[in-house]
């Protein structure tokens, strides 16, 4: 129950953060920065999402197109279309905390329906992978941060 606890703490600190990010800014990719916030914003929302559906293959990824935006590798510079309001992701944000807790509650002990591996590191249990998600949550958050005061 701790790691869903962290998760938690890590999505309401993300929350106050976006929700801070001034929207004028947005969509600015300072310097060398890679990504945006809002490519940040919606990242951490759909790898969630996917990491989390890996964990559990009953937990059913919400807005599996949003993938083509912010899944890694993309880049807002190659978007084409309508993009999402800042307000949409921020209430998905919200909305997913609430799903996730609820559902990974009883199941932190359990296997991964998927292993998910990154570099050496193999994650076999759902709550090792969500433990991976509220660190990615948090470096990213980190990066919306700082975007957001330059």
């Amino acid at each position: 129950m701790e790691s869903i606890k962290q998760f938690v703490f890590s999505r309401m600190a993300t929350l106050r953060i976006v929700e801070h990010a001034p929207e004028e800014k947005w969509d600015i990719q300072p310097g060398k920065c890679a990504n945006t916030i809002r490519w940040n914003a919606g990242h951490i929302y759909i790898s969630a999402e996917v990491m989390l559906n890996m964990a559990d293959e009953t937990y059913a990824v919400s807005h599996p197109e949003w993938a083509a935006l912010f899944a890694s590798g993309t880049r807002p510079s190659e978007w084409t279309g309508e993009k999402l309001e800042a307000a949409e992701i921020i209430e998905a944000l919200r909305e997913q905390a609430g799903r996730i807790e609820k559902h990974f509650a009883e199941k932190l002990g359990e296997a991964a329906s998927k292993p998910l591996t990154i570099g050496p590191l193999e994650m076999n249990t759902v709550e090792a992978i969500l433990q991976f998600v509220v660190f990615h949550e948090a470096m990213h958050a980190g990066t919306i941060n700082t975007l957001s005061r330059v």
